[in-house]
């Protein structure tokens, strides 16, 4: 039996994993959706000075706190930052990392720097841009979340990720990856792209790791939510991949 960790976006929280969980622990296996500081059930914790630091120390916490070894570590989007990150500390604990349409940084890589590199020009600035200017304007310097329809959600499932997601730090976005390299030690890393919506910044990323050492590449005809949308066959590849 596997020890899984699963790591949520932006303005989620491990509430999107609920499906995807509840088929996992069915198999018999431990597993961990830890929230983000400021998001989700703790949005009442919600602050302009949170950063990426926060959301990996948030992390490292609960592997520390439940005393895990031996873990799938899985990222989504903005999660694929926070593994990143624990995975530079905690490189001797992780088995596998899975980025699951997610952002792959480099050290001094910000989440907003790489889709300046992911997108066409026009696409990045108006996506930072736009949301940049949400969080200054009147909202104490918190990101607000893009709409479900936006990343092609399912229609069934749109409402309640609406309804659950919350802003976020914009320093979240802006700080940057302060890495050692550690994290390229851990044996087994996956990306999991999904190829049903566009614009998408993760096409790159999945381009990056395609046929490289080390690492493995599926994809799923999904929305960018895939545990949101695809729970059973996200289940069945975090499975292999432990």
């Amino acid at each position: 039996m596997a020890n899984f960790v699963l790591v949520h976006g932006a303005w989620h929280g491990g509430w999107c994993y609920r499906d995807t969980a509840r088929i996992l622990r069915a198999a018999g296996h431990t597993v961990h959706t830890p929230t983000h500081t400021g998001v989700g059930e703790r949005f009442h914790q919600s602050a302009e000075n949170i950063t990426l630091e926060t959301h990996i120390r948030d992390v490292c916490g609960c592997i520390e706190a439940e005393e895990l070894s031996d873990i799938v570590l899985c990222g989504h989007s903005y999660g694929g930052m926070v593994i990143t990150g624990v995975a530079d500390r905690m490189a001797d604990k992780i088995r596998a990392l899975c980025y699951l349409d997610a952002f792959i940084p480099e050290h001094g890589d910000s989440l907003n720097g790489l889709v300046r590199q992911a997108l066409a020009p026009e696409v990045a600035a108006q996506f930072i841009g736009a949301f940049r200017g949400t969080a200054l304007e009147g909202h104490s310097g918190l990101m607000q979340p893009i709409p479900a329809e936006a990343f092609n959600i399912a229609q069934a499932n749109r409402a309640w990720v609406d309804r659950r997601c919350r802003p976020q730090a914009l320093a979240t976005f802006e700080s940057p990856a302060l890495l050692t390299g550690a994290h390229a030690t851990v044996p087994k890393k996956h990306y999991i792209l999904a190829d049903g919506w566009d614009p998408s910044p993760f096409r790159h990323f999945a381009n990056q790791v395609e046929g490289k050492p080390g690492w493995t590449l599926a994809k799923l005809p999904c929305s960018h939510d895939v545990m949101v949308d695809m729970p059973k066959e996200l289940a069945a590849a975090l499975i292999a991949l432990a």
